[in-house]
């Protein structure tokens, strides 16, 4: 039982050629993935990224809500000494959860696998 086996170099080559420029082109493509996410995960009405490198973006994410504590004006006599008691008008969980790490990280590996992708 004998075996061949036949290579084609120039169709192996223009898929080396294809995948390489598709590499090449994550650098355009990460940006916007990571808007998508800030978007529709982060449910961020107004995204924004900072472009350091090529493969390289950041963004701040704020620890609580960016809005402003309030006072609340103390409606009882007794205990005047005593600070006002603060509250926080928007939401108390953290913005970035573990579940958001894990969507960013499943959008990243979804776009490196297409540009890795044989074709």
């Amino acid at each position: 039982m004998a075996f061949e086996v036949k290579v084609e170099s120039a169709k192996l080559m223009q898929q080396f050629g294809d995948m390489q420029q598709r590499i090449n082109d994550l650098d355009q493509k990460l940006p916007s993935v990571f808007l998508d996410w800030q978007r529709e995960d982060m449910n961020r009405q107004f995204p924004k990224i900072d472009e350091h490198r090529q493969l390289s973006v950041t963004t701040l994410v704020y620890p609580r809500s960016r809005r402003k504590r309030t006072e609340r004006p103390r409606t009882s006599g007794s205990g005047t000494n005593r600070k006002a008691a603060r509250r926080v008008t928007g939401v108390k969980r953290p913005i970035l959860r573990p579940m958001l790490v894990q969507q960013l990280f499943t959008r990243m590996t979804a776009m490196c696998r297409e540009a890795l992708e044989w074709r």
